[in-house]
Formats: C-alpha cells, sequence, structure tokens
C-alpha cells in the first residue's frame, strides 16, 4: 500500500509540546503536514524535532480553554497558510479524583471545553474547504478507573461530543469531514519500572510514538472512520462500544422498586447487547417502534412534520 502523506496539509495539535502530542507532530511532519504545534507551557522543542525530520512546525502557546485563543489559531492557520485540514485535541492534565471547585474548573477546562472550543473554530472553516478531520483524544479512566472522577468527566464528555458531532456531520454526506476518538495507553521512557522483565518489556511497549500511526491515519484523508472511538497501545488497535442490554420490560409499562427488584437479574443479564443511537431510541426500538431520537420527537412536535420525511424529501 502507498505511504499516507500530507503533503500541503495544515494539522493543529494541542498539546503537542512533549508526550504523544510531539510523537504525532513528528510522524505528521515527517509525512508532509505542515504543524500547528499548541501547547500553553511552549512547544518550541517539537517544533525544532519536526524541522529535523525534514517536515515544517509552528509554535502556538494559545490556552485553547479559550475560546478566542482558539479563533487566533485557526485565523493563523489560514493567515499563513490559508487552509487547515484536520485538528487533533489532545491537550490533557491530570488531578485529584474531586479536587477543589478551581482545580474542576482547569481539569474540565482543558480537556472538554478546550476540545469544544477548537472543533467550534475549526468546523467553518472545514465547512468551507467542504473537508476536514477531528481527532479527539478520549481515556480509559471514563469506564470508571479509580482515583479520576473530574478527570474522567472530562473524557467522558469528549466522547460523547465527539459521537454526537459525528452523528450531526453525517446528515451532509457531500461534506467530507470525519470526527472519530482515540483512548490511548502510553508512557514515557522511564515513567512505570517493575521487577517483573517480562512485564517491564510488555509496558515498554505502549510509547507514545506507538499511537501515532492510528491519529495520522483518522487526520488523513482516507481516514475509514466516522464517530468511532478506537483503543490503541502497545501496538493494539480495538474499537470500543457502548452497549445496552434487553434488560426487562414491565408488563403493561407501569412498574414499581418492588418489581424492578423482582427483575433485577433480568435487567442486569446483558442478553442481546446492541449499540444505541441514544436512550429513548433504544428503548422505543426494543418496543418495536421506530428509533426516533428525542430532539427529532421535539421537532416533530414544535413544526408537526415528521423530521424524516423532510429529510428524505431533501427540502
Amino acid at each position: 500500500m502507498p505511504e499516507l502523506r500530507f503533503d500541503g496539509a495544515v494539522i493543529a495539535i494541542t498539546g503537542a509540546g512533549r508526550g504523544m502530542g510531539q510523537a504525532y507532530a513528528r510522524l505528521l511532519g515527517a509525512r508532509g503536514a505542515r504543524v500547528i504545534a499548541n501547547d500553553i507551557a511552549g512547544a518550541a522543542e517539537t517544533v525544532a524535532l519536526v524541522a529535523a525530520a525534514g517536515g515544517s512546525a509552528v509554535e502556538d502557546r494559545g490556552d485553547m480553554a479559550d475560546p478566542a485563543a482558539t479563533e487566533a489559531l485557526v485565523a493563523g492557520a489560514l493567515e499563513r497558510w490559508g487552509r487547515l485540514d484536520a485538528v487533533v485535541c489532545n491537550a490533557g492534565v491530570y488531578g485529584d479524583s474531586l479536587p477543589d471547585a478551581e482545580e474542576t474548573a482547569r481539569l474540565l477546562g482543558v480537556h472538554l471545553v478546550a476540545t469544544l472550543n477548537l472543533v467550534r473554530s475549526a468546523l467553518p472553516v472545514f465547512r468551507a474547504q467542504g473537508h476536514g478531520r477531528i481527532v479527539n483524544v478520549g481515556s480509559g479512566s471514563m469506564f470508571g478507573l479509580p482515583g479520576t472522577a473530574v478527570y474522567a468527566a472530562g473524557k467522558g464528555g469528549v466522547f460523547a461530543f465527539t459521537r454526537a458531532i459525528a452523528a450531526d456531520l453525517r446528515r451532509d454526506p457531500a461534506c467530507d469531514i470525519k470526527a472519530n476518538l482515540i483512548l490511548p495507553a502510553a508512557f514515557p521512557p522511564g515513567r512505570l519500572v517493575v521487577p517483573d522483565a517480562q512485564l517491564q518489556r510488555g509496558i515498554e511497549a505502549f510509547t507514545p510514538e506507538n499511537i501515532a500511526p492510528l491519529v495520522a491515519l483518522l487526520a488523513h484523508p482516507l481516514c475509514p472512520a466516522q464517530g468511532e472511538a478506537i483503543q490503541v497501545g502497545g501496538g493494539r488497535h480495538a474499537r470500543i462500544v457502548l452497549a445496552t442490554s434487553e434488560g426487562w420490560q414491565a408488563p403493561g409499562d407501569e412498574t414499581s422498586p418492588e418489581a424492578i427488584l423482582a427483575h433485577w437479574d433480568e435487567v442486569m443479564a446483558g442478553a442481546d447487547l446492541r449499540e444505541p443511537a441514544g436512550s429513548l431510541a433504544d428503548l422505543m426500538v426494543r418496543r418495536g417502534l421506530p428509533d426516533y431520537s428525542v430532539m427529532e420527537l421535539a421537532e416533530w412536535t414544535r413544526t408537526g412534520r415528521d423530521p424524516r420525511a423532510r429529510r428524505l424529501a431533501g427540502d
């Protein structure tokens, strides 16, 4: 297969000063991309490494939690190169599970608000070009990793945002804009050291450089996915899904706490797993009804017209 190249493309990467963001920048730059290396702490080293790999990069130190900074980043890309082809929302910080209000706002700002801001700023450019790629960075902490409550909440929000914005983008198939999410596991060399030699060798496979190829694929025009979440680390790549089960349907629709308790084993059985488009849609389908979302039913209520019929009619 021919090498996937990015010649002439402009890609903005947040949190690019070190770690995974730096690895993404190096690979994309080496394959021809012009990289905007954003990091509030600076990304001069990344710019130099990209140049040493034969690529081109500029530093941006804007705080992506500030919408004015994301607008300035996008405007700078257009002024310098006349285009922006992809954004990689990678910036991240760690903190206590439930810190004080100020630190909570900082954690959510870096992970969730910054992602929303950069995507919001980039989308008008992508729409005008007719193409664009959004690669967001989530975390397996959203499954309930102890000690990460607020961090996990921010990353869970990024997961939900990515899935929902991708669903919005699917409504305009003529516009080639794709949004996807990665859930990476990677550590700088020497971060984790254990006395078990076999386990240590396994840990050492979880490098930032082993995350970068997936980011490159999802940022490329040949990106094969839309609205997907991909677990990645140590050379392994796997699709992440959220699923509902068959559960228990109360006879006659109405129920009680006692009845739910009596059927709790059915609620928790995990039978007939399906990927839902939304809770209401899934609950309706399992009752044999059409899978309308809450938003579609609200629109129908407001306008008196079936929203799906209108889309099919093309007006």
